[in-house]
């Protein structure tokens, strides 16, 4: 058995020097790539080119333009019940939204399905929370809802009868 852990460990040390050999390597690969970047962002002429090489990606804004132009995507339902309807009399509706929407993508979306002007748009994020049924705990999930303020003298009707 001494002269298989023999043969086990001169393996395992010419294991060990090949990839330090190797780490040697890719040590010098990366310096030198460091060294290009360096170089093709001095060649460049923008300064964001330049201020920009560090760990850190770039950061893309999103612009209003590009918004999803499926807008039932954006508002789920209308949210109805009595405080919600006694708040119509104020010009004021109240909508589930999806979780990803803001406001101007809401304010959007409710202008275009519903052909009026919008003043302004609250949100209000409902947190999921632990509910008991028949003795087990579930999760109750939660919502986002929307209270959007419409110009004076536009209406929604969201009590319409469906035939």
């Amino acid at each position: 058995m001494g002269i298989l852990n023999k043969i086990i460990k001169t393996s395992g040390k010419e294991k060990d020097d090949e990839k330090k050999a190797t780490d040697t390597k890719k040590k010098d690969t990366t310096k030198d790539a460091k060294k290009k970047v360096v170089s093709s962002s001095e060649n460049s002429k923008s300064p964001v080119n330049k201020k920009s090489t560090g760990k850190a990606g770039k950061v893309k804004k999103v612009s209003v333009d590009k918004m999803p132009e499926n807008y039932f995507d954006i508002i789920v339902k209308p949210h109805i019940s009595e405080k919600t309807f006694n708040l119509s009399q104020e010009d004021k509706y109240v909508f589930i939204v999806s979780n990803g929407s803001n406001k101007t993508e809401i304010k959007k979306a409710v202008k275009s399905i519903y052909g009026v002007s919008v003043v302004s748009v609250n949100i209000i994020n409902i947190h999921s929370r632990m509910k008991r049924f028949r003795g087990r705990m579930g999760l109750k999930s939660g919502y986002r809802k929307a209270i959007v303020k419409l110009a004076k003298g536009d209406k929604i009707d969201l009590m319409k009868e469906n035939k």
